[in-house]
């Protein structure tokens, strides 16, 4: 079947495999790396189990405005009329507080 260390499973999706060492700790691979767009070393991730044998990792400024948008559909959707500058202004300042 020939080297299957990585390998596209869709068009916009390629599969690393990874090892864990001794100590559990995987060794992320640079390409897997550069194409999820984290290149800082000692940047800090999110971690979260996505079923059996499935862990996610994610950048938490992602994350957040993935959750963010997910909000605002719901708000939308029921007709929510928040104030969203207020919001924008609270959002900001948790953003600022995540890279502290």
């Amino acid at each position: 079947m020939g080297d299957m260390s990585n390998y596209r499973i869709s068009n916009f999706e390629t599969s690393y495999r990874v090892r864990l060492d001794s100590r559990r700790r995987p060794t992320l691979p640079t390409a897997l790396l550069d194409e999820a767009g984290i290149d800082d070393e000692g940047v800090e991730l999110v971690a979260r189990a996505e079923g059996p044998g499935r862990i996610v990792l994610e950048n938490p400024l992602s994350l957040l405005r993935e959750v963010q948008a997910a909000i605002a559909a719901e708000m939308v959707e029921n007709g929510d009329t928040t104030d969203l500058a207020m919001e924008l202004v609270a959002e900001r300042q948790f953003d600022a507080s995540l890279r502290q």
